[in-house]
């Protein structure tokens, strides 16, 4: 008879901490977490969503040819109410890739300075060292097309290649 009683117990702690959870993401949706707790739940989110990456097939979207470095994150969009961990705003961002297929040399210094809201980009502003308008209007086209997790924080970021 313990043996069910236990199972039982279980269970009931199980479904109590999936609604729990469930609770959680509905308020935090909303964004009527307080702040602590929204900032709390917003790096178990960023957590969660990078681990369940680890275990999940590649995405199509990566697999376009203008893809670019923005081809999984574009994929994968998160909500949330608190701000974008510094790895969120810099992963769209983190390879450059985009920024050789722009043309730039790579000895040329390219700076890119990107302000992101709602996940994206509504501020671009690329110089390069030589300069060159073309190369420094293409990165920011491509920087214009890449996607971050959906955050209604402004928030800025500023990248050197």
């Amino acid at each position: 008879m313990q043996p069910r009683r236990t199972v039982s117990t279980l269970l009931m702690l199980l479904t109590i901490s999936v609604l729990g959870v469930a609770a959680l993401s509905f308020l935090a949706s909303r964004g009527r977490l307080p702040p602590a707790l929204a900032e709390a739940y917003g790096t178990v989110a960023s957590l969660a969503s990078s681990a369940s990456d680890a275990f999940s097939a590649p995405r199509t979207a990566s697999d376009r040819p203008d893809a670019g470095d923005a081809g999984s994150v574009a994929a994968r969009r998160t909500t949330q109410a608190a701000p974008l961990s510094s790895a969120q705003l810099g992963a769209p961002l983190v390879h450059g890739k985009f920024v050789s297929e722009c043309g730039a040399p790579d000895d040329m210094k390219v700076v890119v300075k990107v302000t992101v809201k709602m996940g994206h980009a509504v501020a671009v502003a690329a110089t390069t060292d030589p300069a060159n308008a073309a190369v420094a209007s293409c990165v920011e086209k491509a920087t214009r097309e890449m996607q971050w997790d959906v955050s209604p924080k402004t928030q800025r970021a500023t990248v050197t290649y």
